[in-house]
């Protein structure tokens, strides 16, 4: 018995330390990419909130009476920047907000229009990565490392699930409950260190393995999708196409407003995607109450011509493959529990950051330790011949 509960310990030994090793080197090789996209991410959290804070010269408006036709607003707008192609209409969320188009240029960039919904004025245009959002965007999404550093990101998100399980196979509180949850101050700086590393990733821990999870399934998107289509046994969408009339003109948009207000009249309509080709089609996002995605995902597609609806796709209808994928932005801002979650999401992304420097200090320390000791033995190992010739040296 005595020889079989020193095998377990034996093994449990090696295998925490196989964790702290993992843990250890994966938190060094990639901690501060995983601090900046921890960072960036909370900010993006609130970034709609943060934009019109800083910005309400732009993206703010005295509400009025009535608002002017959306087909209006999009000739404004490319008559203002004729250069550049419309690519969608974000609609006003809240009575004071402006309408949003955003265009392509020549040189490919997007650029963000604002317009004033009930008098057609122009409140200004951007580069949507000179924004506060779009700045903010490129560093969380890519590290500002176009396609090769979205593929980083995506590897930092499987890394930090790594981190979060081996940080659970050590936290202390699986041998004293109290001690895994406490924080004594008073001690060396060492141990407080320590236990604000061992406290903030227990706590944090659930809300970073979700947030984890979901952002590496959405830099991983198509192959999660055919994985769960797979699994699933259900096959992808057919590509919806328009066809030509005789007149071959695009549907006026307030036409299309109306098709589609037919359609789940409960739910309010927040992103209408612009046909760019030929055989393209209207998309058109609707949000139901409750719905925990900011703008919704329920789409209907339209002929851009005949402005027959060609497919409605509800949120409420949809397969359980389509339900996880829709749920996957929700679950990783915090959106799916209002202002509060949202909240938490942002104060788990700056834990991750406390969990960096801490183990940064740690590191450094323990690296620090064993430098000190390599010294002292090579020291001892100089003075030892001398003391055997001269003892009373």
């Amino acid at each position: 018995m005595t020889t079989v509960n020193g095998f377990e310990k034996n093994l449990e030994m090696k295998f925490r330390k196989l964790a702290f090793k993992l843990h250890l080197y994966l938190g060094l090789v990639v901690g501060i990419f995983l601090a900046v996209i921890a960072l960036t991410g909370s900010l993006l959290i609130f970034g709609p909130e943060i934009e019109r804070f800083f910005n309400p010269q732009l993206l703010q408006v005295i509400p009025q009476a009535e608002r002017i036709p959306l087909e209006n607003v999009l000739k404004i707008v490319e008559k203002a920047y004729p250069q550049n192609q419309a690519l969608s209409i974000l609609l006003p969320r809240e009575a004071e907000d402006v309408c949003q188009v955003s265009m392509l240029s020549k040189s490919e960039e997007i650029v963000s229009v604002y317009v004033n919904p009930y008098s057609g004025k122009i409140t200004g245009g951007r580069l949507w990565k000179e924004t506060f959002t779009g700045f903010i965007f490129t560093l969380h999404a890519e590290l500002a490392g176009g396609e090769f550093g979205h593929l980083v990101v995506g590897i930092c998100g499987l890394v930090m699930l790594g981190l979060t399980f081996t940080g659970l196979v050590l936290w202390t509180g699986w041998r004293n409950l109290v001690r895994g949850f406490s924080i004594n101050w008073k001690a060396h700086w060492q141990r407080t260190v320590f236990d604000l590393h061992n406290v903030s990733g227990i706590v944090s821990v659930a809300f970073l393995i979700l947030i984890s999870a979901t952002g590496t399934a959405i830099i991983f998107y198509e192959p999660v999708q055919s994985t769960l289509y797979l699994l699933t046994n259900q096959k992808p969408q057919p590509a919806l196409t328009s066809h030509p009339d005789s007149s071959s003109s695009r549907q006026n948009l307030d036409e299309i407003l109306h098709q589609v207000n037919t359609v789940w009249p409960e739910a309010k309509t927040t992103f209408i995607s612009l046909p760019l080709k030929p055989e393209a089609t209207f998309k058109v996002r609707k949000k139901f109450p409750n719905e925990p995605h900011p703008n919704g995902v329920s789409t209907i597609y339209l002929d851009q011509y005949s402005g027959k609806i060609l497919q409605a796709d509800s949120v409420n209808s949809a397969s359980v493959a389509n339900r996880i994928l829709n749920s996957l932005y929700p679950l990783h801002i915090g959106s799916y529990g209002g202002i509060y979650l949202r909240l938490v999401h942002a104060i788990a992304g700056l834990a991750a950051i406390v969990l960096f420097v801490t183990g940064v200090l740690m590191w450094r320390q323990r690296h620090l330790a064993k430098f000190y000791r390599k010294e002292a033995r090579q020291q001892y190992e100089e003075l030892s011949p001398l003391s055997q010739q001269w003892p009373w040296f």
